[in-house]
């Protein structure tokens, strides 16, 4: 079977999904091919993500997509951009012609490909099943007003209408959104995990010394990209606040790629912070082992972000992991903390509530223990079980019986329903 994945873009986790989704196609014995964009080929995540998988699969690289000015990446919003990925997705797709085709961040194209347009016409005529990946979307979350919820209808309705075979969201509530909705959508949205691999046997004092932390005091972590959308300045604000009544060798690391805004609020406007050494920072992207390592390595996780309603990896890896997490209480990380019990959460927006509740999380990190639920909910997860759901339909095809490793199925009131109440 010959088998199409289309991610031109390469910051971020995208390309590990892409990883994850190659290795199980060439396991299924498919002809893979990767259509990407130029400038994801010579970027380093490309290598650190791929190497493992190249040799065994083919690359095209295109050089037709909108950059970002000024900054790694491509553009995936506004119609320039969009027009230019769906060029070039139709040019390779006219060019490898497979049978079979994946598209692992789907939702700058979800609702473009609803309305009639050259791509979704070649899909549709050569008999292309596509298998949409999305993360997040206006049906990720509950609405409050009328205008919100009007908008959340006409989203669904033109992602109803295109070509896709298969709709997998990370996000329970979408799922519940799609099921319930009077169209198409009910019987081809499936739950999808948010995949994460195995977590390496690592005690923290190994996982400390691969980082060069500091063998003693307390650490509480922010890993992954370093930017305003992660909440680095909300974090920064509140350790500052809750200094005076933590202890003296109580530090924060940040862990993963900064941006030029964090780098400049570094040196800045906590340069003093940087000085005496409370702030631990590793300003470049993580091998596999090293964001293992800061998470591991560290008493207490967070997930700050600031407007984030969706699923955060981070939270999974932290119940992974077995690090308690302490959330913005919004939208996906709210429901997930409080229902698995992986740690706390509160108003971080807020940098006095923050601070009050980053010291408690600390004092009680020491006497935090992994839940039943919390296990199941890594189960879950688990970067098995997210290949074998998303290529369980072309297992269907090739005549493959493909197993899914976790007893919960696409319902996320079945999810729900091995999930302790909330008060």
């Amino acid at each position: 079977m010959k088998v199409l994945i289309f991610e031109p873009q390469y910051v971020g986790h995208n390309l590990a999904y892409v990883r994850q989704i190659a290795s199980r196609l060439v396991e299924m014995r498919c002809d893979v091919h990767l259509l990407t964009s130029v400038q994801a080929t010579r970027s380093e995540e490309f290598h650190k993500h791929l190497d493992s998988v190249l040799p065994s699969i083919q690359v095209l690289g295109l050089d037709n997509f909108s950059t970002r000015g000024g900054s790694q990446g491509i553009r995936v919003n506004g119609p320039r951009a969009i027009v230019s990925m769906m060029k070039s997705f139709l040019r390779g797709l006219k060019q490898v012609e497979p049978e079979h085709v994946y598209i692992p961040f789907g939702n700058p194209l979800a609702h473009w490909c609803g309305f009639p347009n050259p791509l979704s016409s070649w899909l549709h005529r050569n008999q292309v099943e596509t298998e949409l990946v999305l993360l997040f979307g206006k049906y990720a979350y509950p609405h409050t007003d009328l205008k919100s919820a009007i908008k959340e209808k006409i989203a669904l309705s033109i992602l109803a209408k295109g070509p896709w075979t298969r709709i997998h969201h990370i996000v329970p509530h979408a799922i519940d959104v799609m099921k319930r909705h009077n169209s198409r959508l009910a019987s081809i949205a499936h739950l999808l995990p948010d995949p994460v691999e195995p977590v390496p046997t690592m005690s923290k004092g190994e996982a400390r010394q691969i980082l060069g932390l500091p063998a003693h005091g307390r650490i509480v972590s922010l890993v992954g990209l370093l930017e305003r959308r992660k909440g680095v300045r909300e974090l920064l604000e509140a350790f500052e606040i809750a200094r005076p009544n933590l202890r003296p060798d109580d530090k924060v690391l940040l862990a993963g790629k900064a941006t030029d805004e964090t780098r400049e609020l570094l040196t800045h406007r906590f340069s003093h912070m940087l000085a005496d050494g409370s702030i631990l920072c590793f300003d470049r992207h993580l091998t596999s082992s090293e964001l293992w390592a800061a998470l591991i390595g560290c008493d207490l996780t967070t997930t700050p972000y600031p407007a984030h309603v969706y699923s955060a990896s981070l939270v999974i890896r932290g119940a992974a992991a077995g690090i308690p997490v302490l959330s913005n209480a919004i939208g996906w990380m709210d429901q997930t903390v409080r229902r698995f019990q992986l740690g706390t959460v509160c108003n971080t927006n807020d940098k006095h509530i923050f601070a009050e509740h980053l010291r408690i999380a600390l004092d009680t990190a020491a006497d935090y223990r992994t839940t039943m639920e919390a296990k199941q909910f890594v189960d879950f997860h688990s970067s098995q079980n997210f290949a074998a759901k998303l290529t369980q339909r072309l297992a269907e095809r090739m005549g493959i019986r493909e197993v899914v490793t976790a007893r919960w199925n696409d319902d996320p009131l079945m999810l729900a329903s091995h999930l302790p109440s909330v008060a």
